[in-house]
């Protein structure tokens, strides 16, 4: 497409970009449902609908109202109706303050709905809302999570208790805020409700974290992920359990000192699937392998054990929404899961006998989210590539004869400019290789001498990974005239787990030269000016921006988001920081405070030349604000050339998730700092 038959990507474009998510095959696989989420600029919000269609697309058309946020739609198996969550507002809703998303909506509930269509009617009405879905059977029940109703005033083992006055708080445990929920206050278990009386009963409790809730194929039980080992209340163990469908003793399935973040039972009942690693201290940099176990607990095995890939979706971009990495049995001896691989989600065919992944889908393409049924001949998922919004597609079970089912943003696609990335090689300084993307700006002229701007994007994590899914942020700073570098230095994952692992410790110098060397492999490319370079990066790549910056004056200008910039505070500061912080950082502040402080940001402040926009939202409990803080007050106490914007009401998650209008002026604030520098 030539570039006078399109205009460059902008900012605003955000609000015109429909994302596609959770693909659910009807049981009969005649029919597929799924969801549209959009950004509404005048009501600042996000609004969200479930389509329904033919298998093969036909008939395709809106089940619910779209007025609200209708998601995470799942069949029951007679095919009669969709359970979904939705935040529009609940009859007599008693939802308080600290159950309101970051966006401002109500806490979500279960509705249902008639396949056919009609009215959606709400299924529970639970105080603290409800999530995460699941059908019986026989269509008549659906289990669910929600948190406990407690009363604030009664004695109870809470993270988070009230104290003697109403604005006091009481903390309990480690583990008492989290990012994007903030302070802990009750414990959330597993629910089942009756379709026809709307009567609910709690089926686990206890001072627990319960979650992730599956059915049992006769029926009998419920299985789901929690932990309820000694160190419960300050461990990041995540086991299978299994609890009776009527309530009663929960009993543990394999061991307890796992993480797993997935299950489902095999269509006989005789096993249960599971994604994860079985070393809940240690094990953070592991590839999250496949697993299952026989439903008495017996016979654990990891299916995936000498195949060096990570059996989730680890990649990134601000185009991407809803519920993901779950598991899906093809027949009783196979299962089709996502794996990252080299830039790639893809999915894989694990048959269970031979244990050799077998990957069905494209190696230049992100899979978001995938669903087929056991024995099922189709697979529906979603996808989409560096230059491609995600859509929904179809295939065989073997991956053949893919078909794109819906794309909403065919039209804007056809008008915009969405730039195309050249993957370069490039050789760290130790010969290692870095896969290396570069967007070319808008407007490029191969025969001409004009000379761009190039800006240098880090991925958070450290443990994600770049790769072939669209980012609006990166196109939009190409639409406006910037090349843009982005890489995978070591850290990330999808290049197995000695790649993954080995900034362990040493944040900063073994990833550092992984970005350098791209930025040099591609200021090799004629058009670049390498006197006009820019750097930015959110969360970890916060953290790699004020490092670089601190050892390297060739940018000249730099914006740091979400940023780390000292380990010793972050440990003690950070809803993670007693867990991840002390693991990634391989020390404590009391014992090893000469090892954090080397390795932090903070510590090079004066040799940072950079101008430096500092971008951070003031309810981030994740790198919490005063890790900004302490990086403005001390390049400000210097005489640097620094800003510092805070945004109010958002999480660490604002460029992915956030309000819109938020969303709209953080790239503003970013793209208009380079703007204004290069």
């Amino acid at each position: 497409m030539s570039m006078s038959t399109v205009r460059p990507l902008t900012i605003d474009d955000l609000y015109e970009i429909t994302l596609v998510s959770d693909p659910a095959v009807s049981p009969d696989e005649q029919r597929i449902a799924w969801v549209e989420t959009s950004m509404h600029k005048h009501e600042d919000s996000y609004k969200a609908e479930i389509w329904i269609a033919g298998i093969d697309g036909g008939n395709a058309r809106q089940l619910t109202s779209g007025s609200h946020r209708d998601t995470q739609p799942i069949w029951s198996p007679d095919g009669a109706r969709l359970v979904f969550i939705s935040n529009r507002p609940a009859a007599k809703s008693t939802a308080t303050p600290d159950d309101q998303n970051s966006a401002g909506s109500a806490a979500t509930q279960l509705w249902t709905i008639a396949a056919d269509g009609g009215e959606a009617v709400q299924l529970t009405n639970h105080p603290n809302g409800a999530s995460s879905p699941a059908w019986s059977p026989d269509s008549r029940r659906v289990v669910f999570v929600a948190d406990d109703d407690l009363d604030d005033e009664a004695p109870n083992e809470a993270a988070v208790t009230m104290g003697m006055h109403a604005d006091e708080v009481v903390v309990n445990d480690l583990r008492y805020r989290a990012d994007g929920r903030g302070l802990i206050k009750r414990f959330a278990h597993i629910w089942a409700i009756d379709i026809a009386t709307r009567q609910s009963v709690q089926l686990t409790d206890g001072d627990v974290q319960d979650n992730s809730p599956a059915w049992s194929p006769d029926g009998r039980s419920i299985a789901f992920l929690g932990d309820r080992s000694a160190n419960r209340r300050t461990g990041s163990a995540q086991a299978a359990m299994v609890v009776p469908a009527t309530g009663g003793d929960v009993r543990p399935v394999g061991p307890d000192d796992v993480v797993f973040n997935s299950l489902e039972w095999s269509p006989n009942g005789k096993r249960i699937a599971l994604l994860g690693h079985e070393d809940a201290e240690t094990g953070r940099t592991r590839n999250i392998a496949v697993w299952t176990v026989n439903s008495d607990g017996s016979k654990l095995r990891n299916h995936t054990e000498k195949v060096d890939v990570t059996f989730a979706d680890v990649g990134m971009s601000d185009m991407a929404t809803g519920s993901g990495g779950d598991i899906c049995w093809i027949d009783a001896d196979t299962l089709l899961v996502q794996g990252s691989d080299r830039g790639a989600t893809r999915l894989f065919k694990v048959p269970l006998k031979s244990a050799k992944p077998v990957p069905i889908t494209d190696k230049r393409e992100r899979v978001l989210q995938a669903d087929m049924r056991p024995k099922g001949t189709t697979i529906a998922f979603v996808a989409g590539s560096t230059d491609m919004p995600f859509e929904l597609r179809t295939s065989t079970a073997r991956g053949k004869r893919v078909k794109t089912i819906r794309n909403p943003n065919a039209g804007l696609v056809e008008t915009v400019h969405l730039a195309s990335p050249k993957e370069i090689d490039v050789a760290a300084p130790d010969g290692k290789k870095i896969q290396t993307w570069v967007l070319p700006p808008y407007g490029l002229d191969p025969k001409s001498d004009a000379k761009y701007p190039l800006v240098v994007q880090i991925h958070g994590g450290p443990h994600a990974m770049y790769g072939y899914a669209l980012f609006h942020e990166m196109q939009v700073m190409a639409s406006r005239g910037y090349g843009v570098v982005f890489c995978n230095p070591r850290g990330s994952s999808g290049y197995g787990e000695e790649f993954t692992g080995v900034t362990r410790g040493t944040w900063g110098e073994s990833d550092m030269p992984d970005v350098i060397a791209a930025v040099e492999a591609a200021t090799e490319l004629p058009w670049v000016d390498s006197d006009r370079l820019g750097i930015t990066g959110g969360s970890y790549g916060g953290y790699l921006t004020n490092w670089i910056i601190g050892h390297d004056t060739r940018f000249k200008a730099a914006v740091t988001q979400r940023c780390v910039s000292n380990f010793h505070s972050f440990v003690g500061t950070s809803d993670i920081g007693y867990d991840f912080g002390v693991y990634e950082f391989d020390g404590t502040p009391w014992s090893d405070a000469e090892k954090l402080l080397k390795h932090s940001p903070i510590s090079y402040v004066e040799n940072i030349e950079t101008p430096l926009l500092i971008l951070h939202a003031e309810h981030d409990l994740r790198c919490p604000i005063e890790q900004a803080e302490q990086m403005f007050t001390a390049l400000r106490y210097l005489g640097k050339e620094v800003a510092f914007v805070r945004m109010p009401d958002e999480s660490h998650d604002l460029s992915r998730s956030g309000t819109p209008s938020r969303r709209v002026a953080r790239l503003q604030r970013l793209i208009g700092w380079f703007d204004n520098h290069l």
